[in-house]
């Protein structure tokens, strides 16, 4: 029943993305807006003006009449590259898109078509690694049935750029090392530059993969004549394309480089996370951050399937080392992959822990390992396959799709609020424990409740260190005027409070509200508020 022909795997794959594709599309507008997405689109335009004064042509271009932003050698905010946002900016001004709904939305929108495509990247990684369409596909489903990860996809254009980029970079590394040919090289130089571009971080693929291709050589004599072309080909276009489409680096690339490495590690504001039941300064987190916010925030079947994987992939390195003397660190292209799976899990891990680096708003800034985590996984996942399901590929489906199901109705549930899932390890009052709405999505819901449930126009503040601001601007333009923003709550009819303080004063829990304010309305997801509305009593 389930043996298919090639062409009937070709329908059943282009019926499963053409479907993840609608939904996609359907779905987009549903999210609200971060409070970094407006950082990001004057990174965008920061370039754009200075790409525009190379060529003479800002001033008959007028940017300035547009948005007004400064040059970009006084811009503070190098450290991410503009990869995404410098052509969102060619789109928005060429195209005349003046509404912030509108070059918002599209935002939104293109940056969950870079995931979409991804995905069928991840798909092709896995059925390639499994020699096998059905985990090729169920690969697809974990990556997509991730619910932080879904929300993210259309919003988060720094972490879920930089996954996504990550992951076409893996593709193209994985080709490189069964092909290393001129082409080849050129396409991972291509993708290597553009995951740097986003991330610096993005630099530890292709050392990996140099790394393991200067190993394959020194085994294997016949790939010994074109190494140094190869090799020099791959270094040349690498430094090339990180230039070029970085324009911040074209002035000076070596400086300016390094300005950018020295960026990394200056965080001017104290911003503080609420981890564990407490506020910690972001500069100083405990080294098992990162891996708890990991442990709660996965789905649970997945933490399971993963633990087998690591364990089966762990004990055959182990076993390889012993051995290293007649072999190589692996035998056969399958468990070669395994290690580049696991290496690219645990080596950002360990630099996280080793150099104490900073961070904030979970693990999302190690959002690119995710696919690694869940190709880890899957080996645990195949490893049950084979020894218990291999002539009943039935019940293997059915199985598989019974495990996913709690995670998938809980993502249609409380959609789009999926940013806010917390697993079983996380307890109930995950919201006294750690960070929830942290980037204010469901400010714009809340003020749409209110514009909703209210005929007149109103004045509205928030408590905590998030912004109305950038909300207020992206709900509908015909309503936007009944939203007025005032920073004292004397003066407001409501009050908006996400839960969000990183200043680390007060826990956001513990905010005090005007006697004067009750409950009006209150977001929640799995009995929790993540944002609460207050009305003035009359």
């Amino acid at each position: 029943m389930f043996e298919f022909s090639n062409n009937n795997k070709k329908l059943i794959t282009l019926a499963f993305f053409f479907f993840f594709l609608v939904i996609g599309i359907l779905s987009y507008s549903d999210y609200g807006i971060s409070i970094d997405e407006d950082n990001t689109r004057i990174s965008g335009f920061v370039s754009l003006k200075y790409v525009l004064e190379i060529i003479s042509l800002e001033k008959g271009l007028k940017l300035n009449e547009i948005i007004n932003v400064p040059n970009i050698n006084n811009y503070n905010e190098q450290g991410i590259g503009v990869i995404f946002d410098l052509p969102m900016a060619c789109i928005e001004y060429f195209f005349k898109i003046d509404d912030a709904r509108e070059y918002y939305l599209l935002r939104h929108l293109c940056n969950f078509l870079i995931y979409f495509l991804s995905v069928y990247f991840f798909y092709l990684i896995a059925k390639k690694r499994f020699d096998s369409n059905l985990m090729g596909i169920l690969a697809a489903t974990f990556i997509i049935i991730s619910p932080r990860i879904f929300a993210e996809s259309y919003y988060n254009n720094k972490d879920i750029i930089f996954m996504s980029l990550f992951i076409i970079c893996l593709y193209t590394g994985i080709n490189f090392l069964d092909k290393p040919n001129f082409l080849n090289s050129v396409l991972f130089s291509f993708t290597s530059a553009l995951a740097t571009d986003v991330r610096i971080l993005g630099i530890i693929l292709p050392i990996l993969i140099i790394l393991i291709y200067t190993i394959k050589v020194s085994r294997e004599n016949v790939l010994k004549k074109d190494f140094i072309k190869i090799l020099s080909t791959f270094i040349f276009f690498t430094m090339f394309f990180i230039i070029l489409f970085w324009p911040y680096l074209w002035e000076n690339p070596i400086k300016n480089f390094f300005i950018v490495l020295s960026n990394l590690s200056k965080f001017d504001v104290e911003i503080y996370n609420l981890y564990m039941g407490n506020y910690i300064n972001a500069k100083s987190l405990p080294w098992h951050y990162t891996l708890v916010w990991q442990l709660i925030t996965i789905p649970i079947v997945y933490l399971i399937l993963f633990l087998m994987g690591f364990l089966l992939v762990v004990y055959r390195f182990v076993k390889r080392l012993k051995q290293i003397e007649n072999e190589d660190f692996w035998r056969g292209n399958n468990e070669l992959l395994d290690l580049i799976f696991l290496a690219t899990y645990l080596i950002p891990i360990f630099l996280i822990i080793i150099f104490n680096s900073t961070l904030y708003d979970g693990w999302r800034h190690l959002y690119f390992i995710y696919p690694s985590f869940l190709l880890i996984a899957l080996s645990g996942l195949n490893f049950l396959r084979i020894m218990y399901f291999k002539k009943i590929k039935k019940m293997f489906i059915f199985l598989s799709i019974l495990f996913l199901l709690p995670t998938l109705t809980w993502m249609i549930k409380y959609h789009p609020h999926q940013y806010v899932y917390f697993n079983y390890f996380a307890g109930k009052n995950f919201n006294k424990s750690f960070e929830m709405d942290y980037w204010g999505l469901s400010n714009y819901h809340a003020l749409n409740y209110i514009i909703e449930n209210n005929n007149d126009s109103f004045y509205v503040t928030n408590v905590g260190t998030g912004d109305l601001t950038i909300s207020k601007n992206f709900v509908k333009k015909e309503l936007r005027n009944k939203v007025n923003l005032v920073d004292n709550e004397k003066n407001a009819d409501y009050i908006i409070n996400n839960y969000r303080d990183w200043t680390g004063k007060i826990k956001d829990f513990d905010l005090v509200i005007p006697s004067n304010f009750n409950v009006f309305y209150e977001i929640k997801v799995d009995g929790v508020s993540i944002n609460t509305i207050y009305k003035k009593n009359e």
